[in-house]
């Protein structure tokens, strides 16, 4: 009966491997949303030079454009042409960049909650599923 008073069990993880553990899930978690983060803006840097490339070819179609016409009527319904065609492609810009946004916001939300093991609240849930789904 002494002996195994005096005895004691083994310990089986140290302070500084829970320390070590919880600082490597830290860094790991920092490190998913850092990876969010730069695929968001390599989407939204891939968007804005599609765009500008786009609009400076316009640019050029219309200017050579002008250059020929000849009289003011036909002019005038140049301008008027880029000025519809260029509101259509704003509207599209836009749209696209609001996609990438909400396409990074949904990525950096689930990584919060992944290393949280916290499920999303019903409210999220249903506006980050939709989401999810267009992103795969």
């Amino acid at each position: 009966m002494k002996a195994s008073m005096t005895t004691k069990s083994p310990r089986t993880t140290k302070p500084e491997d829970v320390l070590l553990q919880a600082w490597k899930r830290q860094a790991d978690a920092g490190l998913r949303l850092l990876e969010a983060m730069v695929e968001g803006s390599t989407r939204m840097r891939e968007i804005q030079l599609e765009a500008a490339a786009q609009a400076h070819a316009d640019a050029e179609a219309t200017r050579k454009a002008l250059a020929a016409a000849s009289d003011l009527p036909q002019i005038l319904k140049l301008q008027t042409q880029w000025a519809q065609a260029n509101a259509g492609k704003c509207l599209a810009y836009w749209r696209s960049v609001f996609q990438s946004v909400m396409e990074t916001d949904a990525a950096l939300v689930k990584c919060m909650y992944a290393e949280a093991a916290v499920p999303l609240p019903g409210a999220a849930q249903r506006f980050y599923k939709p989401l999810e789904k267009a992103a795969a």
